[in-house]
């Protein structure tokens, strides 16, 4: 039987592979659309620096456009800190329901607009989508999943440190450590894979889909009803625990019925035994 903690792990894994699906296929999308990143900073403060020196570089958009997304990710991040300390455990999914429904109506503006009118000032509703993948970054790090499944840097370090302790261990230095490196690696390569995986989900939706502007539709509600389940897993939920509590009793009604009804069979064989007894004698 699977332990609770090794449960607990699965659970937490498949969150943060799904967190990192997600900010992959959104990433490609709106790198496309706002020649931006929405969910990861480091290329847009990368892009603001080339800015910076070099205006000509970037014929589209001035520094101030990457400023405005690397602040309101930020703020987005300071959001969910505030809800979290409001809302102990509920912040991601409580400072979410705001930023998701900004976010949905970015969409929509895309869609009414079909993405013809003022084509150059629509990309600076980046600056209503980054807010959401603020909230995403801290809630995944700070909380109680403890990783990052908006990029994937920091797990291909995990992964390198661990393969120095295996080679460590061969040569007899601490092979206990190898039992706790076993979950982080594997969650590290969950969310690289995962991410991998949302990138290119997202390249193959621009490729078969004309109309690029409602690829980004579904992922407010996806990234909302993930927050909802990262929350659960720091603290149950009373809905998914009267449904647990439900269903426990329903399956101890059925094995109850189960030993009643075997029981009843067995008993006319008892009185029958007696009998035959009765007549030996």
């Amino acid at each position: 039987m699977v332990s609770s903690e090794e449960w607990r792990f699965t659970k937490h894994a498949w969150i943060a592979t799904l967190f990192a699906v997600v900010t992959g296929y959104a990433d490609v999308v709106s790198l496309v659309r706002y020649q931006a990143f929405a969910s990861i900073l480091t290329g847009n403060a990368i892009w603001l620096g080339r800015v910076a020196v070099d205006p000509k570089s970037d014929d589209q958009h001035t520094g101030w456009y990457y400023v405005a997304i690397c602040a309101s990710f930020s703020l987005g991040s300071v959001l969910h800190r505030i809800c979290e300390l409001r809302w102990p455990n509920r912040g991601g999914s409580i400072a979410a329901i705001p930023l998701a429904l900004l976010m949905s109506l970015t969409e929509i503006v895309y869609m009414a607009t079909e993405c013809s009118f003022h084509e150059s000032y629509l990309r600076w509703t980046v600056v209503l989508v980054a807010p959401l993948f603020g909230i995403v970054a801290a809630a995944c790090s700070n909380g109680r999943m403890g990783t990052h499944t908006t990029m994937v840097t920091g797990h291909i370090l995990t992964l390198t440190q661990i393969v120095g302790n295996l080679v460590m261990a061969r040569l007899g230095y601490d092979p206990m450590k190898l039992n706790v490196d076993k979950r982080k690696s594997m969650m590290s390569i969950m969310v690289i894979a995962g991410t991998i995986a949302g990138a290119c989900l997202g390249s193959y939706a621009l490729v078969i889909v004309e109309v690029h502007h409602v690829l980004l539709f579904p992922v407010p509600l996806l990234i909302y009803a993930l927050l909802w389940l990262h929350d659960h897993l720091a603290k149950p939920r009373s809905l998914i625990k009267r449904v647990q509590k439900k269903w426990r009793e329903r399956q101890h009604s059925e094995v109850s019925e189960d030993i009643s009804v075997t029981s009843q069979d067995a008993a006319p064989s008892v009185e029958s035994s007696d009998d035959e007894d009765e007549d030996t004698v």
